[in-house]
This record gives structure tokens, sequence and C-alpha cells, in this order.
């Protein structure tokens, strides 16, 4: 099956924001929120597309990310988005893994007025994971006494994981402005009738 084959059976924002059991009230407040540049407004103009999403609603990406591109299919005739659980829908979500093979959530399929997949973001624009792992860095010569903080995230004390997690979030929240204009630019790139997918690490 196509991605195409699977938008009848997606949920439209709103009806996925009321099956939401975390992150409900954040994704409401920041589609509300959400303030678009005429730029960004103008980067699908004149060329439709449907945007179909992977998610879970426990993902901090997706909380962030999703909103602001439901804002711009708000505003925009010429964007839709539907919204696909990636547990119920494990077969899609497999064909989008970032390059180390892990399925990351949220996955932005990028789908042109004639069915066809034009490309896909998987998790976040490629600034981020820059920026994130620049972060952790910081945040680790700043806490050395941290057991572990040094070491690769998956073979950190669950003490270090939680504290190094909840300095990610803070920093996350800093940084929606300039993330949500790179996915756009991805998306846009996506977007193009040539483009094969943008994948991330």
């Amino acid at each position: 099956m196509r991605a195409v084959d699977y938008w009848d059976a997606a949920m439209e924002v709103d009806e996925y924001v009321g099956t939401m059991a975390q992150n409900r009230e954040t994704f409401r407040e920041r589609i509300e929120t959400t303030e678009l540049t005429d730029e960004q407004r103008r980067l699908f103009a004149g060329d439709p597309v449907r945007i179909l999403v992977l998610t879970e609603d426990f993902c901090g990406d997706s909380a962030q990310l999703i909103p602001p591109v439901a804002r711009l299919a708000r505003e925009s005739d010429d964007v839709e988005l539907r919204v696909l659980r990636r547990d119920e829908h494990r077969e899609l979500a497999a064909r989008y893994r970032r390059k180390d093979g892990y399925q990351a959530i949220p996955v932005f399929i990028v789908i042109g007025p004639d069915g066809d997949e034009r490309g896909f973001v998987i998790e976040r624009p490629q600034v981020a994971y820059a920026e994130m792992a620049a972060e952790t860095r910081c945040f680790a010569a700043d806490h050395p006494e941290l057991d572990g903080v040094n070491r690769t995230y998956d073979r950190m004390p669950e003490t270090t994981k939680s504290a190094v997690r909840a300095n990610i979030e803070r920093f996350r929240l800093t940084r929606t402005t300039q993330w949500v204009a790179a996915l756009f630019d991805e998306l846009a790139v996506a977007a193009q009738p040539a483009a094969t997918g943008v994948a991330r690490d």
C-alpha cells in the first residue's frame, strides 16, 4: 500500500487531539499560539500537498513540531494534514527509519495531488540534532558530579538520564521558533516533485 492509501483512515487534527491522553492541552495551546511568517504561508502556495503524520501523544518532538504544521494547514488552502498513530500502523512506520535504523516519531510524509509520495522528514529538522548534541555536551561539562554524564545516553545511569532529559526539554522550549522554521524548510524541500525523501539521522 502507498502512504496515500492510509489517508482516509487518518484522523483530522481536531479528532486526533480529542483522543490524546498526554500533551493534549500543550498541543492545543501550541496550535493556537503559533504565529506563521508570510514566507512560511507561501511555502506551498499554488502546489497543493497532503501531509500524513505518524506519531504518538507521548512524544515531545511531536508536541513541539506538529502543532505549527497543523496551524499552517488551518491557514492554507494548499496544505492538508492528517494524523495516524504509529503503534496502530507499524507496517507503514517501518518504512521510515532514521539512518541508524531507529523508528523515530513524528514522521511527516508529503503527498502530492496525484497521490504520489514526494518525500518525508523523520523526527526533527537536522539543525535540532546538532544543537541538542551541543547542549548535552555543555550540560555534561557543567555537571561533572553526575555519574556517567559523559557516556552515551543509553549507557547513563537512570538518575543521570533523567537530569539530561530534563535539561534537553528546557532547552527545546528555547529553540521552537528556529526549529519550526527549519522543519518548514525541510518539508518544502520534501514537497518538491523530484524529492526522494529527507531522512534524518
